[in-house]
Protein backbone atom coordinates (compact mmCIF):
# COMPACT_ATOMS: atom_id res chain seq x y z
CA UNK A 1 0.00 0.00 0.00
CA UNK A 2 2.90 2.32 0.89
CA UNK A 3 4.49 2.63 -2.75
CA UNK A 4 1.32 3.21 -4.70
CA UNK A 5 0.44 5.87 -2.04
CA UNK A 6 3.94 7.26 -2.30
CA UNK A 7 3.76 6.81 -6.86
CA UNK A 8 1.01 8.95 -5.88
CA UNK A 9 2.14 11.89 -4.39
CA UNK A 10 5.18 12.11 -6.76
CA UNK A 11 2.80 12.66 -9.75
CA UNK A 12 0.70 15.29 -8.04
CA UNK A 13 3.76 16.75 -6.65
CA UNK A 14 5.49 16.85 -11.02
CA UNK A 15 1.15 17.74 -12.00
CA UNK A 16 0.77 20.45 -10.00
CA UNK A 17 2.90 22.84 -12.44
CA UNK A 18 1.88 26.79 -12.07
CA UNK A 19 0.78 27.97 -15.75
CA UNK A 20 -0.73 30.86 -17.00
CA UNK A 21 -4.47 31.85 -18.21
CA UNK A 22 -6.29 33.70 -19.64
CA UNK A 23 -10.35 33.95 -18.82
CA UNK A 24 -13.04 36.64 -18.45
CA UNK A 25 -10.39 39.19 -20.47
CA UNK A 26 -8.49 39.18 -17.79
CA UNK A 27 -4.93 37.06 -17.37
CA UNK A 28 -4.30 34.84 -14.26
CA UNK A 29 -1.38 33.36 -12.61
CA UNK A 30 -2.48 30.42 -11.45
CA UNK A 31 -0.08 28.25 -8.81
CA UNK A 32 -0.49 24.72 -6.60
CA UNK A 33 -0.20 25.36 -2.80
CA UNK A 34 -0.74 22.54 0.12
CA UNK A 35 -0.42 25.20 3.03
CA UNK A 36 -3.84 26.63 1.50
CA UNK A 37 -5.34 23.45 0.01
CA UNK A 38 -4.36 23.07 -3.67
CA UNK A 39 -4.53 25.29 -6.92
CA UNK A 40 -4.82 28.66 -6.45
CA UNK A 41 -4.88 32.21 -8.57
CA UNK A 42 -3.63 35.55 -8.76
CA UNK A 43 -4.80 38.24 -11.20
CA UNK A 44 -2.25 40.16 -13.10
CA UNK A 45 -3.04 43.98 -12.91
CA UNK A 46 -3.37 45.96 -16.44
CA UNK A 47 -1.86 42.98 -17.92
CA UNK A 48 -2.38 43.26 -21.59
CA UNK A 49 -4.56 40.33 -22.23
CA UNK A 50 -3.99 40.43 -26.46
CA UNK A 51 -0.33 40.54 -26.55
CA UNK A 52 0.17 38.52 -23.40
CA UNK A 53 2.26 34.84 -23.46
CA UNK A 54 3.95 32.78 -21.37
CA UNK A 55 7.35 32.80 -21.02
CA UNK A 56 8.74 29.00 -21.39
CA UNK A 57 10.69 27.77 -18.24
CA UNK A 58 10.53 25.12 -15.99
CA UNK A 59 8.45 26.08 -13.73
CA UNK A 60 6.79 28.51 -15.74
CA UNK A 61 6.81 31.41 -13.55
CA UNK A 62 7.33 34.26 -16.29
CA UNK A 63 5.11 36.11 -18.56
CA UNK A 64 4.87 38.80 -20.79
CA UNK A 65 2.95 41.49 -22.67
CA UNK A 66 3.61 43.69 -25.20
CA UNK A 67 4.75 46.56 -22.10
CA UNK A 68 6.27 44.22 -19.05
CA UNK A 69 7.86 41.51 -17.78
CA UNK A 70 6.21 39.58 -14.98
CA UNK A 71 7.50 37.00 -12.47
CA UNK A 72 4.31 35.00 -11.08
CA UNK A 73 1.88 38.07 -11.40
CA UNK A 74 4.11 40.99 -10.27
CA UNK A 75 5.88 43.24 -13.04
CA UNK A 76 9.41 43.33 -13.21
CA UNK A 77 10.22 46.52 -12.87
CA UNK A 78 12.32 48.22 -16.27
CA UNK A 79 12.60 44.56 -17.40
CA UNK A 80 12.19 44.69 -21.68
CA UNK A 81 10.07 42.53 -23.00
CA UNK A 82 11.61 42.01 -26.40
CA UNK A 83 15.53 40.89 -24.93
CA UNK A 84 13.98 39.20 -21.93
CA UNK A 85 15.51 35.88 -21.50
CA UNK A 86 15.92 33.36 -18.68
CA UNK A 87 19.15 31.75 -17.69
CA UNK A 88 18.61 29.29 -14.63
CA UNK A 89 16.26 29.12 -12.20
CA UNK A 90 15.57 32.94 -10.74
CA UNK A 91 18.05 34.54 -12.80
CA UNK A 92 17.57 36.87 -16.27
CA UNK A 93 18.56 39.20 -18.49
CA UNK A 94 17.46 41.84 -20.95
CA UNK A 95 19.57 44.02 -23.07
CA UNK A 96 20.22 46.50 -19.83
CA UNK A 97 20.86 44.47 -16.85
CA UNK A 98 20.36 41.34 -15.18
CA UNK A 99 17.26 40.02 -12.73
CA UNK A 100 17.05 37.86 -9.39
CA UNK A 101 13.24 37.10 -9.65
CA UNK A 102 11.24 39.93 -9.81
CA UNK A 103 14.36 42.00 -8.61
CA UNK A 104 16.78 43.93 -10.86
CA UNK A 105 20.49 43.01 -9.74
CA UNK A 106 22.01 46.19 -8.66
CA UNK A 107 24.59 47.40 -11.16
CA UNK A 108 24.54 44.81 -13.14
CA UNK A 109 24.93 44.72 -17.01
CA UNK A 110 24.14 41.64 -19.18
CA UNK A 111 27.74 41.39 -20.58
CA UNK A 112 29.20 38.31 -19.58
CA UNK A 113 26.56 37.77 -17.07
CA UNK A 114 26.09 34.26 -15.57
CA UNK A 115 24.70 32.21 -12.90
CA UNK A 116 28.15 31.23 -10.27
CA UNK A 117 25.92 28.85 -8.13
CA UNK A 118 22.47 29.15 -6.34
CA UNK A 119 22.27 32.85 -5.18
CA UNK A 120 25.44 34.08 -6.25
CA UNK A 121 25.99 35.58 -9.87
CA UNK A 122 28.81 37.79 -11.69
CA UNK A 123 29.38 39.48 -15.11
CA UNK A 124 33.17 40.86 -15.92
CA UNK A 125 32.71 43.62 -13.67
CA UNK A 126 31.34 42.52 -10.29
CA UNK A 127 30.03 39.93 -8.23
CA UNK A 128 26.11 39.57 -6.93
CA UNK A 129 24.44 37.92 -4.21
CA UNK A 130 20.99 37.54 -4.91
CA UNK A 131 19.86 41.38 -6.23
CA UNK A 132 22.86 43.18 -4.47
CA UNK A 133 26.40 44.05 -5.75
CA UNK A 134 29.46 43.10 -3.34
CA UNK A 135 31.89 45.29 -5.16
CA UNK A 136 34.60 42.67 -5.15
CA UNK A 137 38.17 43.87 -5.50
CA UNK A 138 38.83 41.08 -8.12
CA UNK A 139 36.24 38.66 -9.90
CA UNK A 140 38.75 36.57 -10.79
CA UNK A 141 39.32 36.21 -7.42
CA UNK A 142 36.19 35.48 -5.97
CA UNK A 143 35.97 31.82 -4.05
CA UNK A 144 33.68 30.28 -1.84
CA UNK A 145 35.72 29.70 1.31
CA UNK A 146 33.69 26.30 2.21
CA UNK A 147 33.34 25.28 -1.75
CA UNK A 148 31.40 22.24 -1.26
CA UNK A 149 29.04 23.42 0.80
CA UNK A 150 25.73 24.72 0.98
CA UNK A 151 23.99 26.24 4.33
CA UNK A 152 20.78 27.41 4.47
CA UNK A 153 21.75 30.96 7.01
CA UNK A 154 24.71 32.05 4.05
CA UNK A 155 27.67 31.11 2.97
CA UNK A 156 31.06 32.47 2.80
CA UNK A 157 33.17 33.66 0.22
CA UNK A 158 36.27 35.99 -0.81
CA UNK A 159 37.79 38.00 -3.60
CA UNK A 160 41.50 38.20 -2.11
CA UNK A 161 40.60 41.85 -0.48
CA UNK A 162 37.45 41.38 1.64
CA UNK A 163 35.51 38.35 3.08
CA UNK A 164 31.90 38.06 2.56
CA UNK A 165 28.64 36.74 4.59
CA UNK A 166 26.32 36.65 1.43
CA UNK A 167 26.83 40.14 1.20
CA UNK A 168 27.69 41.47 4.09
CA UNK A 169 31.45 42.44 3.91
CA UNK A 170 33.37 41.88 7.21
CA UNK A 171 34.32 45.50 8.16
CA UNK A 172 38.10 44.60 9.16
CA UNK A 173 41.74 45.83 6.97
CA UNK A 174 43.48 42.99 8.00
CA UNK A 175 42.57 40.37 5.76
CA UNK A 176 45.17 37.87 6.06
CA UNK A 177 44.23 37.25 9.73
CA UNK A 178 40.76 37.03 9.52
CA UNK A 179 39.26 34.08 10.55
CA UNK A 180 35.68 32.84 9.72
CA UNK A 181 33.54 30.34 11.07
CA UNK A 182 31.50 27.73 9.25
CA UNK A 183 27.44 27.40 10.26
CA UNK A 184 28.16 30.56 13.04
CA UNK A 185 25.64 32.90 11.15
CA UNK A 186 28.27 35.39 10.20
CA UNK A 187 30.66 35.30 12.43
CA UNK A 188 34.18 36.13 12.00
CA UNK A 189 37.37 37.81 13.82
CA UNK A 190 41.08 39.12 13.49
CA UNK A 191 43.74 39.58 15.69
CA UNK A 192 41.35 42.78 17.58
CA UNK A 193 37.72 41.98 17.49
CA UNK A 194 35.11 39.67 16.70
CA UNK A 195 32.33 40.52 14.09
CA UNK A 196 29.45 39.29 12.91
CA UNK A 197 27.78 40.13 9.66
CA UNK A 198 29.48 43.89 8.77
CA UNK A 199 29.97 44.80 12.04
CA UNK A 200 31.63 44.39 15.27
CA UNK A 201 29.74 42.21 17.08
CA UNK A 202 29.56 44.00 20.08
CA UNK A 203 27.70 47.12 17.78
CA UNK A 204 24.60 44.69 18.43
CA UNK A 205 25.18 42.53 21.41
CA UNK A 206 26.10 43.86 24.98
CA UNK A 207 28.12 41.57 27.32
CA UNK A 208 29.24 42.55 31.22
CA UNK A 209 33.01 40.88 32.39
CA UNK A 210 34.14 40.64 36.28
CA UNK A 211 37.94 40.91 35.85
CA UNK A 212 38.74 38.85 39.11
CA UNK A 213 42.58 40.51 39.02
CA UNK A 214 41.40 43.82 38.90
CA UNK A 215 38.05 43.09 40.64
CA UNK A 216 36.25 45.34 38.35
CA UNK A 217 33.21 44.58 36.00
CA UNK A 218 34.32 45.73 32.20
CA UNK A 219 31.52 45.82 29.62
CA UNK A 220 32.09 44.68 25.96
CA UNK A 221 34.82 42.71 26.53
CA UNK A 222 36.48 39.85 24.63
CA UNK A 223 39.27 37.92 24.90
CA UNK A 224 40.60 37.80 21.19
CA UNK A 225 43.47 35.15 22.10
CA UNK A 226 41.21 32.78 23.23
CA UNK A 227 38.22 33.36 21.29
CA UNK A 228 36.34 29.86 19.95
CA UNK A 229 33.30 28.72 18.29
CA UNK A 230 32.27 25.34 20.33
CA UNK A 231 28.65 23.97 19.82
CA UNK A 232 27.51 27.17 18.56
CA UNK A 233 28.23 28.97 21.35
CA UNK A 234 30.92 31.76 21.26
CA UNK A 235 33.36 31.55 24.02
CA UNK A 236 36.88 33.16 25.63
CA UNK A 237 38.72 32.65 28.75
CA UNK A 238 35.78 34.72 30.55
CA UNK A 239 33.22 32.05 29.45
CA UNK A 240 29.90 32.12 27.12
CA UNK A 241 29.16 35.38 25.43
CA UNK A 242 26.03 36.49 25.35
CA UNK A 243 23.55 36.70 22.08
CA UNK A 244 24.81 33.21 20.30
Amino acid sequence: MKKPFAILIILIFFSCRSEYEKREDKVYYKFWSFGQGGWNEKVLENADLESFSEIKSDDNTYGKDEFNVYYENEIIPGADPTTFKILKKGFAIDAKQAYYYNDSIENSNPKEFEVIDYDFSKNHQNVFYKNKSLNVCSVYNFSFVFPNKDNVLGRWSKDGCHYFYNNYKVPSNDYKNISVYEGSHGISSDKKYVYQFDKNYFETNNRKVFIKEKGIIVEDTIDIKTFVIENNILKDKFGNINGF
